[in-house]
């Protein structure tokens, strides 16, 4: 890659687990030991979502962006993502339970299980969206996006923000769409199907963007990185000690809901990931002619992930949740399995630290990789599209 490369942050969705992006990204700023935007694209999906547009808001000042992100992130409790009162939990789900065997019987049922009114308090306290549109429109970054699932056209949409032409994209069952972003798009992005509400954006539903996000790592390309610096939330499995010497029980909702969120949130990442240095290995077969006539480049690919087992993090920081959501996910199975459920949802300060920590710690020991991916300077962005990319 030439030093003109433009540079792509992929973040992903993960809950609670989406601190450990911050520790990462606070790592990276004083790795690089510059104050300057080393981001020209960044790329959001589910919780990434808010951690692009927190990152972008502050675009002048990349050592303070991490560091907000940091003091955002240890700040948060389960109370400012959501109502966590068991009472009301109960009563939402009677109502939920109601209106699907009685619908016409019930003129306003509840949109989802959660009230996710807290989390958008919180971000407007903390995120400035006007200052995320300003950053793309003073070329501060190249783009922004945001991913989306749309409940009506079944499209996983990203909408993104860019100077220039409006070049939307259409792929199978995927969209980009050219939009200032604001707070709609972000908890959108994070609104997991019944735990909480859809957002309408124009004339549509929008959920949780990882749901029909076949290829995360696309609108990152789409939009012009030539390199893509991904972090990911999927951790190591436990090591074997905790896996041994306990009988398998059926499943509970816990369980299956754990499970679930695990292929939402990193299957896809995993084989777009796969699939792309595939890609690569083809592309660097080919002649100069031959890929500016397919319009295909070779991407560099730098990922990270947790280091240690998720789980066993969130069965150390367990007491923290809420006494009576904790009683509401209570799981059946042995040890060795618990712990899966509540790493997406223990938004409690012990536990948001710990991931904060290692993701700095997982970072810092890989601090020279991260000094060789960045350029040593940013490109003069164009406003003209760039090829097709190999996602």
């Amino acid at each position: 890659m030439t030093s003109k490369a433009i540079s792509g942050l992929v973040v992903t969705g993960g809950g609670a687990r989406g601190a450990y992006q911050v520790g990462v990204l606070k790592a990276v700023s004083e790795i690089l030991e510059s104050r300057t935007e080393p981001f020209d694209v960044i790329s959001g999906i589910s919780v990434g979502g808010l951690n692009a547009a927190g990152l972008a808001s502050v675009p002048e000042d990349f050592v303070a962006s991490a560091k907000n992100l940091e003091v955002f992130w240890r700040s948060l409790t389960t109370a400012k993502v959501f109502d966590p009162r068991l009472r009301k939990i109960f009563l939402t789900a009677l109502k939920l339970g109601f209106a699907t065997l009685l619908p016409k019987h019930m003129s306003n049922p509840p949109k989802s299980l959660l009230d996710s009114s807290p989390l958008r308090q919180t971000l407007l306290d903390n995120i400035d969206f006007g200052k995320v549109a300003k950053a793309v429109q003073d070329r501060a970054i190249k783009a922004i996006s945001v991913t989306c699932s749309g409940y009506d056209s079944g499209y996983a949409v990203t909408f993104f923000d860019t100077l220039g032409e409006d070049n939307d994209w259409h792929r199978v069952r995927r969209a980009g769409r050219k939009r200032v972003l604001d707070i709609d798009e972000v908890m959108a992005s994070a609104a997991l199907p019944l735990l909480f509400p859809a957002v309408k954006i124009d004339n549509e539903y929008f959920g949780d963007g990882a749901l029909r996000q076949t290829s995360p790592l696309a609108p990152a390309i789409h939009l012009g990185a030539d390199k893509l610096f991904i972090i990911g939330t999927r951790d190591s499995p436990p090591e074997p000690h905790e896996e041994i010497d306990f009988t398998a029980e059926y499943p509970s909702a816990g369980d299956l809901g754990g499970y679930a969120l695990d292929i939402i949130f990193h299957d896809s990442l995993e084989s777009d990931i796969e699939r792309l240095k595939r890609l690569n290995t083809l592309v660097r077969h080919l002649t100069p002619e031959e890929r500016a006539g397919e319009k295909l480049k070779e991407i560099d690919v730098f990922s990270i992930n947790p280091s240690i087992s998720l789980r066993s993090l969130a069965r150390e920081h367990a007491p923290e949740m809420p006494r009576r959501l904790r009683w509401l996910i209570k799981r059946r199975t042995a040890e060795a399995a618990m712990g899966r459920i509540e790493s997406y949802l223990l938004f409690e300060p012990g536990y948001i630290g710990a991931l904060i920590d290692l993701g700095y710690k997982d970072a810092m020991a890989r601090q020279e990789e991260i000094r060789d991916f960045f350029p040593t300077s940013k490109p003069a962005y164009v406003t003209t599209p760039k090829s097709v990319p190999t996602a």
